[in-house]
């Protein structure tokens, strides 16, 4: 992450906009005629999806997708790139949700001509003239600089020791005697947790960095220092349904979604619909319904199920599009609006109707 590389004026667009960017309805001047993609799917994971297949289909867009399969992407890709997976690549992953850093060896080299996420890169800055030394570093070297090897919670390890042990636990107390935060040393301006956020309260509001290597992009502006009710968005009232898009359970994001064995686990693409509501409108278990609203539709199998309330419907995200009937999934109604902090999405605030389809 080098964001002080980044040429002042450079052009960003958040990729929940992808669609719209790409018919040329942001107004952009000039508009996208170049895209490259790599590690995501946009098709399945962006919202507005059939705006957003209408701009891939551009006639006048060269696009260029990294991958590992045939994604739903890559299916209108001028040029695939062969991509390598995890078994065979150099990687480190820090510890998330855990207290263990661990190595990735390569099992196997990489197999025809595909190439890791670090190699594509220096080839491509070589190419393009970009000499920066961050640009010619080896992946050993980028693990290297991955981590601040002098933090205390990192004493004994070092790049070297990862590569003999390949993991590491990080050097804090077991779980009966960790408790980072038992004298407050949280990052707010008290340095104690804070319910009316003092940050929030002096408008101008950035979340603090993590891993999108700079903060310069976030809108800032006001924010209720103190968490409170967000009432839905007004929506016509033809749309009188919440639908809820969570992670399917047997895919990552949209990856796994084009194997079979993860697609026997994930069953037939389903919305859950609450008795209440199914009957109203004359659905019954296990017929094939619309869901819809003003951006599109997509079919799948009801399920009739108080598991959801009344006024609720539940569709999962993550299968892909080239399965799907009709050639739709749940993002084809999500909004494309942002919540109000760091321009996150808004999967959960969708109005839709359902019927039989």
């Amino acid at each position: 992450c080098r964001p002080d590389l980044l040429r002042p004026g450079t052009r960003v667009v958040n990729q929940w906009l992808l669609g719209r960017a790409l018919t040329g309805e942001l107004g952009l001047d000039p508009g996208i005629h170049a895209l490259m993609v790599y590690n995501a799917n946009p098709v399945i994971v962006c919202p507005d999806q059939d705006r957003l297949v209408a701009g891939l289909a551009r006639e006048d867009l060269f696009t260029v997708v990294s991958e590992q399969f045939l994604t739903d992407t890559a299916q209108y890709a001028d040029i695939v790139l062969p991509a390598a997976t995890q078994l065979e690549q150099l990687d480190v992953m820090f510890s998330w949700g855990h207290l263990y850093i661990g190595l990735n060896r390569p099992s196997i080299p990489p197999v025809g001509e595909a190439v890791s996420n670090t190699e594509l890169f220096r080839r491509l800055a070589a190419a393009m003239g970009f000499d920066d030394e961050v640009f010619r570093r080896t992946d050993e070297q980028m693990i290297a600089d991955a981590y601040d090897w002098s933090a205390p919670a990192l004493a004994g390890i070092t790049p070297q020791t990862l590569a003999d042990t390949g993991w590491a636990r990080l050097n804090v107390p077991d779980a009966d005697h960790y408790a980072p935060h038992a004298e407050g040393g949280f990052p707010t301006p008290s340095g104690k947790q804070e319910f009316l956020s003092a940050a929030a309260a002096g408008g101008n509001f950035v979340l603090p960095l993590f891993r999108q290597g700079s903060t310069e992009f976030q809108p800032g502006g006001e924010v209720d220092p103190l968490p409170h009710y967000i009432p839905p968005r007004r929506s016509s009232p033809a749309y009188p349904l919440s639908l809820i898009s969570p992670k399917s359970h047997a895919f990552l994001n949209s990856s796994y979604g084009n194997l079979g064995a993860q697609q026997r686990v994930q069953g037939e693409p389903t919305a859950l619909v609450h008795p209440d509501d199914a009957q109203a409108r004359g659905i019954a278990e296990g017929t094939l319904i619309r869901v819809f609203n003003e951006r599109g539709e997509f079919v799948v199998r009801a399920v009739i199920s108080d598991e959801v309330a009344a006024g609720v419907v539940l569709a999962s995200m993550g299968g892909w599009r080239a399965q799907a009937k009709g050639l739709a999934t749940v993002n084809a109604v999500n909004p494309v609006e942002f919540a109000d902090l760091g321009n996150a999405p808004t999967f959960s605030d969708t109005r839709v109707e359902v019927a039989p389809a």
